[in-house]
Order: C-alpha cells, then sequence, then structure tokens
C-alpha cells in the first residue's frame, strides 16, 4: 500500500520526538485504543460481555484515577451477544459512534462481524449509557466475511473503514486473516467493494500454519513527515506476535 511523502516539512525546525514508554494501566487490556476529546482521554478495550469506556483528564496515573463506565450490554441470545472485541469510539460528524466486532454464541467465532452503537452529540460526554443505541451491522460489508478489528479514517475529505477480515468467499474457519479497507459513505454504512491492502506474505507473519494480519490503527507522525497503517502480525497467543507498518505514500488509498 502507498501511504505522505512530506518535502514541504524538510526545513521546519522541529521538536525532538519523545519515545519513553507510559505504562497505563497494570491491567491486561487486550485491544486497547485511546482517544483524546477537550481535555479527556476515552480508554476502550476488549471486555469481551460489554463495552466499558475508562475516561480520565490525564494518562499519568490513569488506572487509578480514570472513570469507568459500562455503556452498553448486548441483550443475550442476540447474533451480537459472544465475544465482543476490540470497541473504538470515534466523534464523526458531529455525533458518537462506537465500532466493535461480536459474534453469535451459537455459532462461534466464525460469526464475528462489524456492529456499530450511536451515540450522543460529539459536545456531550460519551460516558451517558442512556445516551447509547445499538444500530446494527455496519451497513454495506460483506455479509458472509469474517471481521473484526475495525477502525475509521479521515482522509481526503471522506470517511475509510479499515479491518482485519478473513479472505472474502470464506465462510468456515480460516487460517489468514488480511487489512482490508472499504469506503464509507456515513459513520454507519459503507460503499462499494473492500480492497485487500495487506496478507500475511511473510514468514514471520506466521504462527504455525495461522497468517495473521490484525488490528489495523492510522498513525500520523507530529511533524507530517509520515503516515500509514501500523498492524499487528503472527498469534497473538504466542511470543512471536508483532508489529508491522503499510506506509501511506500519498493519493487516494483506493
Amino acid at each position: 500500500m502507498a501511504f505522505p511523502g512530506s518535502a514541504n516539512h524538510t526545513h521546519m525546525q522541529l521538536p525532538p520526538y519523545n519515545d519513553h514508554i507510559l505504562t497505563i494501566t497494570e491491567r491486561s487490556c487486550a485491544d486497547p485504543y485511546v482517544l483524546w476529546d477537550k481535555g479527556t482521554y476515552y480508554m476502550t478495550f476488549t471486555c469481551g460481555d460489554r463495552i466499558e469506556i475508562w475516561s480520565a483528564d490525564s494518562l499519568f496515573d490513569f488506572e487509578k484515577r480514570c472513570r469507568k463506565d459500562v455503556i452498553w450490554r448486548p441483550p443475550p441470545n442476540t447474533p451480537y451477544s459472544g465475544d465482543l472485541w476490540a470497541p473504538e469510539i470515534h466523534s464523526l460528524y458531529g455525533r458518537w459512534y462506537l465500532y466493535f466486532a461480536a459474534d453469535d454464541p451459537a455459532q462461534g467465532n466464525r460469526s464475528h462481524r462489524m456492529y456499530v452503537l450511536s451515540g450522543p452529540p460529539s459536545d456531550h460526554s460519551p460516558l451517558d449509557s442512556s445516551a447509547w443505541s445499538f444500530h446494527g451491522r455496519l451497513e454495506g460489508m460483506p455479509q458472509d466475511q469474517w471481521a473484526i478489528d475495525g477502525t475509521v479514517i479521515s482522509l481526503h475529505g471522506g470517511l475509510l473503514f479499515v479491518y482485519s477480515g478473513w479472505p472474502l468467499a470464506t465462510r468456515s474457519d480460516e487460517s489468514k486473516q488480511e487489512i482490508y479497507i472499504i469506503e464509507m459513505a456515513s459513520p454507519t454504512q459503507c460503499t462499494g467493494h473492500p480492497i485487500r491492502i495487506s496478507t500475511p506474505d511473510n514468514p514471520w507473519e506466521y504462527s504455525g500454519k495461522s497468517g495473521i494480519n490484525e488490528g489495523p490503527q492510522f498513525l500520523c507522525s507530529p511533524d507530517g513527515r509520515w503516515a500509514g497503517i501500523v498492524y499487528s502480525c503472527a498469534g497473538s497467543w504466542t511470543h512471536e506476535y508483532k508489529m508491522n507498518v503499510l506506509y501511506y505514500t500519498g493519493g487516494h488509498p483506493l
């Protein structure tokens, strides 16, 4: 994937990078996502049976000082009540939205699909559980494709949805996860066909027979010199789990 070379920044006086690592919680919080908005840090992560948001005005001593709110629980025995994974909260077009993967407990992991919660206006707090409603499946996604780890990118004046999925037309358990990108017509609807932008074709992206690309996240450097999609590869249950990056070099990503 060709993702900005930025010659415009070549002669700027730039501050040095701070590459210190800050541990914000000692608790195991799989699939973490942190958003800063209007002076507050919001963190979502995989809880399994619910959607929970932690929030605080600083990342220092975050776990001790943060507020913890459960904003939504799925009704039992529904197609989206099992294994809620990798929730992400986004402020889009004046409203809060939350994206997550879930499966049907009767079918298990192979039924994982992407879902959306619609929240309050962006100028309101996203922590009020009564302000959230279940929208349903993310519209426009392939009906039969296993999909997890979805995130939203705002680029070139539009929205793009990036996620990890099994190869298209795969309906049984699959040993390969790939990264896909699809255009969005709105925060709750995709349009067109998903484009595969990464597949595990290197030995270090495998654990045994499982080739895995997952957890995509679009990042930009503070000085604008580069941007790209960072993703995890190999098995999360192994010591081989690692990260890679797809650099964005400009132009329309599709």
